[in-house]
C-alpha cells in the first residue's frame, strides 16, 4: 500500500512507526499498525475523504488516551462503534458537558485534577482538538452529589490557567445508543448559542433554543418583523443589544446595568424606549420571550 501512495505523494509522503510532527503532516494508521504520514499542503479534502475509506485517521490526541478516552473517542467523534462495548455495562444515566477553550490549553493533566476536585467523582475527558473536547460525566448514586458549580468551573480555570472556556452542559440520558447522535446534535446546539450569546460562558439547550427556532426562518415572517424592528437596528443597535441582555438577565434592571457598565437609570430610559419604539412590554414574559425572538432575527439577517 505504501508504495501505491508513494507514487501519488513522492517525497510528500513518510512512514514511520511513531507518528511525529503533527503540525505538517496529517497521520493515518493502516490494518496493520503501519503510520503513514502525509505533508498537509499535499492533501485536499477529497483526499481526505478518499484516505480515510481505507486508511484510519490518527489524531494526535488519541496517542495519549487511555483505553476509556479512545473508546469514547471513536464512538462520539469518528462515529464509530467502538470492539469493547461498554454500553452494556451501564447501570445509571450520563451526561456529555461540552467545552471550547479560546485558545489550545497547555496544562490537560492539571485542569482535570481541577475539574475532579469540583466533581469529586471519576470523569471521562475526551478532546476533539487543541481546543475542545467532551466530559463524559455519570449520574452519581447519591443526589445532592450532582450539583457542581459551572461557573466557578469557569472562573477557575480563567485565573489559574489564564484562558477562557466555554460550556454546553448536556442533559442526563439513559439511552447510550443515541449518544453519537446526542453528541452531534448538542454540538449544533452549543455553535448556535456561542455565535448568539457571545458573552455567555454557560450554555444549555435552553439558552440554545433561541437560535434554533430562528435559524432559518421564512422570507415572509423576517420581512414583517424588519418592519417592526429595522429602524432600530439601523438607528440604535445599542438599543438592541442592551435589551438581548436585559431579558437575558431575567429581566434584572441591576444586574443588567452592572453587565453593561452603565447606571441603572440610563438602562430603564433605554428600556422605556424599546417599549414606546415597538409596542412591545418587555417587563412581562410574553412581551420578553417576542422581543428576544425578533431581535436574534433580525441580527442573524442582519448577519447574512
Amino acid at each position: 500500500m505504501y508504495n501505491q501512495l508513494k507514487k501519488l505523494y513522492k517525497d510528500a509522503i513518510i512512514q514511520s512507526t511513531s507518528p511525529n510532527n503533527f503540525i505538517q503532516y496529517t497521520w493515518f494508521i493502516t490494518p496493520h499498525n503501519d503510520y503513514y504520514g502525509i505533508e498537509k499542503e499535499s492533501l485536499n479534502q477529497r483526499d481526505l475523504l478518499l484516505l480515510e475509506t481505507f486508511l484510519k485517521r490518527v489524531d494526535e490526541n488519541q496517542l495519549s488516551m487511555s483505553d476509556s478516552e479512545k473508546w469514547w473517542h471513536e464512538l462520539l467523534f469518528l462515529k464509530q462503534q467502538p470492539e469493547r462495548d461498554l454500553l452494556q455495562n451501564w447501570q445509571k444515566s450520563v451526561r456529555l458537558i461540552h467545552f471550547h477553550f479560546s485558545e489550545p490549553l497547555m496544562n490537560k493533566e492539571e485542569w482535570k485534577e481541577a475539574l475532579l476536585a469540583f466533581f469529586d467523582r471519576d470523569l471521562v475527558i475526551v478532546w476533539d482538538s487543541l481546543t475542545s473536547g467532551v466530559i463524559v460525566d455519570f449520574m452519581p448514586e447519591t443526589k445532592g452529589d450532582e450539583l457542581v458549580s459551572f461557573s466557578d468551573i469557569v472562573d477557575t480555570t480563567a485565573s489559574d490557567f489564564y484562558t477562557n472556556v466555554k460550556l454546553y452542559i448536556g442533559a442526563y440520558t439513559s439511552s447510550p445508543d443515541k449518544l453519537t447522535e446526542l453528541y452531534q446534535w448538542q454540538d449544533h446546539c452549543f455553535s448556535l448559542s456561542m455565535q448568539g450569546r457571545k458573552h455567555g460562558s454557560i450554555h444549555t439547550f435552553e439558552h440554545a433554543l433561541p437560535f434554533i427556532v430562528t435559524d432559518k426562518l421564512g422570507t415572509p415572517h423576517l420581512s414583517h418583523i424588519k418592519t417592526m424592528f429595522g429602524t432600530i437596528l439601523e438607528d440604535d443597535k445599542e438599543l438592541l443589544q442592551s435589551v438581548k441582555i436585559y431579558i437575558e438577565n431575567n429581566m434584572n434592571v441591576s444586574l443588567t446595568a452592572k453587565k453593561l457598565f452603565m447606571h441603572r437609570n440610563s438602562l430603564q430610559y433605554r428600556i422605556d424606549k424599546f417599549i414606546e419604539r415597538t409596542g412591545i412590554d418587555i417587563k412581562n414574559f410574553q412581551g420578553a420571550m417576542a422581543a428576544y425572538l425578533a431581535i436574534i432575527i433580525m441580527e442573524n439577517d442582519h448577519k447574512r
